[in-house]
């Protein structure tokens, strides 16, 4: 039986479910996820001991998945997902920042790491890894932030075709660049 072949945007709503899970795993599978809280309008979301925002993104952009500190957004038009994770724990400064960012790549098949850089993000140090790849046979072009910060790992991730990727990657950094650690304790 001959099916059609995925689209991009197809592909790209599953990535948002996979960059989720592989959130998670970067977590650690055995951690019970709170229930999360997401505040659009300040860009805010809550679960368990965890806290943080991120930059607005346009209307274009919708909530596709939100649990504990995970949420996802899909845009229709570029057929790109930009998600965000956080899990706090009492080893989480022990993994160094490739490996966490390895583990974001699982399931990606002929990955080539176009860039990879340490940037400054919420006073601290984070690995940004420009990877283009495919995800169930389809290409994709990802842009992947990964942080520790006061005992939790926060993941920012954006997937898109490669052919659209630079019309969401502006979105993206907006997102990042309003990012913060809004734990109390983390004000300190």
């Amino acid at each position: 039986m001959n099916r059609p072949a995925p689209t991009a945007a197809a592909v790209a709503a599953v990535a948002v479910v996979g960059l989720a899970c592989a959130g998670a795993l970067v977590a650690g599978c055995a951690h019970s996820h709170p229930k999360g809280h997401f505040d659009a309008a300040a860009g805010k979301v809550c679960a368990g001991q965890v806290c943080y925002t991120t930059g607005a993104l346009p209307s274009g952009w919708r909530l596709v998945h939100q649990e504990g500190a995970s949420i996802g957004f899909f845009n229709e038009a570029v057929g790109a997902v930009i998600e965000a994770n956080a899990t706090c724990r009492d080893d989480a400064e022990a993994a160094p920042l490739p490996t966490l960012t390895r583990q974001l790549l699982i399931g990606y098949t002929d990955r080539k790491i176009e860039k990879q850089e340490t940037v400054p993000l919420a006073e601290r140090e984070a690995l940004r890894t420009r990877v283009d790849a495919k995800l169930d046979g389809v290409p994709m072009a990802l842009d992947l932030y990964v942080l520790k910060r006061n005992g939790c790992i926060f993941d920012l991730s954006y997937a898109a075709p490669p052919d659209a990727f630079a019309r969401g990657s502006g979105d993206f950094a907006r997102f990042v660049d309003g990012f913060s650690d809004a734990r109390k304790e983390a004000k300190r």
